[in-house]
């Protein structure tokens, strides 16, 4: 048995190094998202001045935190902003070694190859969003909670509460998590109290022995118990705490402007991190403003409502189910097999398959409720994980099906086993591959949403930045009134001249590459910035025409699609200072 086990251990461990290979190739290839775009950009400028607080648009700051120092040490690059997810989503098979104790050998292998090769977890973990660090340390906060109860050893809370927190930090939605572990726990609870009317016990009964158990647990890793809180709100107050300096309070609530709300707290009289570390008096103040302000601006974005119309659940709900369908077939048939299979053919049904059943069912049901953007693939993320269980519950059996098969010699029924196995794995290969690295920024690609820019733009970024660094003056004049803002930016997002959002995520390259941009409204203003001969200009394509009479035939025109399907712009780049 110990032989197996290590052969089991190593079997993960191979499975998460290859799950790194696969995280981190070509990983700065694909041109940023705009929600990358936006978030890079503002890490730079963290970096710059050293302000961060709370915004609850793009979730929480703990990227700012971690990339501010992976930009000092590797450049502010594609690559380094998305290389935390890829280490996270990389590790991420590691976790099926806690379930050794409830799962056999061949379904822990089974978990940590799903959880390596599913397309959405592959595609996500190459992406610089929050969900896979909010999934997969919640998955491990999990793993650590079914130790804690199994052997009875509250010492594993403390690594829950950790992992929630630092969750928490990537993205808020942990807090669906808890939701969902609460609600599992309740359904787990009504099977024990509907099959104690086959046995000699009465659901009273039955609900008393469960309430004495907790009740003794409670009391004896009380300790444990509350300093782990302790160490999850030490935690979230360190993540989420201002930093720098705080700025006006129409400007720290500003993401809340379609909100009634006016904010509770005084942020001109509030500490931050930095003051309240020199006076440690101010601790209790950092605190009460951290987690006030921080519920109040996450409530305000995400839970008062937004819009007067209503969320169309029912639109979102079959979007979230085609996408997980489609991107993670065979996973969803191996989930469904594992939770009927221990439900039917065991004594009683398997609580840890059960309880991870029901989370990804609630998971589908629920999300369709709090997101406010359609066609969201990074949301398959939570539905994938937890399934991951039973679905290796089921893969493991068919692995031990051949395993036997083939000690007692039965070639067709080994063959059989064979052939599903491949199946599996190779249409989890073949569509990880074509999302990923085929087609990463294809409109056909079920997990890329309309905000990523589609076609071959890399190239031509690269030249612009290749020209800025050969340029003085002006590198980039972004012509017309789609890029263009007439209304002054208080917020000071470079370019300042520019519709800072349309034109994302062009200013996340200008910021990382160096590149100076300036803008031209019209024909006349178009006029004097060509006399400065500047190496590229872009226009929105429907206003291309003032450029097409006025540019140099020095400029070759390349027109690349900003959005999946969308908003093309026209570069018009000096090919004569490339060669």
């Amino acid at each position: 048995m110990n032989v197996r086990r290590d052969r089991t251990a190593l079997a993960v461990v191979g499975l998460a190094v290859l799950a790194l290979l696969f995280r981190l190739a070509f990983l700065g290839n694909r041109v940023a998202h705009f929600d990358e775009g936006r978030v890079a950009y503002w890490i730079i400028e963290y970096s710059e001045t050293g302000v961060l607080f709370y915004r609850p648009v793009i979730h929480g700051p703990l990227l700012h935190l971690l990339n501010d120092d992976l930009f000092a040490l590797l450049g502010a690059t594609d690559f380094a902003m998305r290389l935390v997810p890829a280490l996270v989503g990389g590790l991420l098979p590691l976790v099926a070694l806690l379930f050794r104790h409830r799962l056999r050998e061949e379904s822990v292998v089974a978990l940590a190859l799903l959880l390596a090769l599913n397309p959405v977890l592959l595609y996500y973990s190459r992406f610089m969003r929050g969900d896979v660090i909010a999934g997969g340390l919640s998955f491990l906060a999990f793993a650590c909670f079914v130790r804690a109860i199994d052997f009875d050893d509250g010492r594993y809370l403390y690594g829950a509460t950790f992992a929630l927190a630092v969750g928490i930090g990537a993205k808020e939605n942990v807090i669906a998590y808890l939701l969902a572990f609460l609600g599992a726990t309740a359904l787990l609870l009504h099977h024990r109290l509907l099959f104690a009317r086959f046995t000699d016990a009465t659901p009273v009964s039955v609900l008393g022995r469960y309430l004495r158990w907790a009740g003794r647990g409670l009391r004896r890793h009380a300790g444990s118990i509350a300093g782990s809180v302790a160490l999850f709100f030490a935690t979230v107050v360190y993540i989420y705490a201002p930093r720098g300096s705080l700025p006006s309070r129409e400007t720290f609530y500003f993401s809340c402007n379609r909100s009634p709300i006016d904010g509770y707290f005084d942020v001109a009289a509030a500490p931050t991190l930095g003051e309240a570390l020199a006076n440690p008096l101010r601790l209790p103040e950092l605190v009460a403003f951290t987690l006030g302000s921080t519920a109040e601006l996450y409530g305000c974005q995400w839970i008062t409502p937004r819009t007067k119309d209503p969320n169309p659940y029912i639109e979102y709900l079959g979007g979230l189910s085609a996408t997980t369908a489609e991107t993670s077939t065979a996973l969803i048939l191996l989930a469904v097999a594992g939770f009927l299979g221990t439900l039917y053919a065991g004594d009683r049904p398997d609580d840890l398959v059960s309880f991870s059943f029901y989370w990804g069912a609630a998971s589908v049901v629920g999300y369709p409720f709090i997101t406010d953007i359609g066609g969201a693939g990074w949301l398959v993320v939570h539905v994938v994980l937890p399934l991951s269980i039973p679905a290796a519950v089921a893969l493991g059996v068919l692995l031990r099906w051949g395993r036997d098969a083939r000690a007692d010699g039965d070639t067709v029924s080994l063959a059989l086993v064979g052939v599903v196995v491949v199946l599996v794995v190779a249409s989890m290969g073949a569509t990880a591959y074509a999302t990923s690295f085929q087609n990463p920024q294809s409109d056909d690609n079920p997990l890329v949403q309309y905000a990523q820019p589609s076609g071959d733009l890399e190239p031509t970024i690269a030249d612009i930045q290749r020209l800025a660094d050969e340029n003085e003056g002006t590198d980039v004049v972004l012509y017309g009134p789609h890029l263009h803002n007439p209304v002054d930016d208080e917020l000071e997002r470079r370019p300042t001249c520019s519709n800072w959002f349309n034109a994302l995520p062009l200013p996340w390259y200008f910021e990382a590459g160096d590149v100076s941009a300036d803008c031209a409204e019209n024909g006349a203003a178009l006029d004097d910035a060509l006399e400065e001969n500047p190496p590229v200009v872009v226009a929105y394509e429907k206003e291309r025409a003032a450029v097409d009479e006025r540019i140099d035939d020095r400029y070759e025109a390349r027109v690349h699609f900003m959005r999946s399907d969308d908003v093309p712009f026209v570069f018009y780049v000096d090919e004569s200072r490339l060669e």
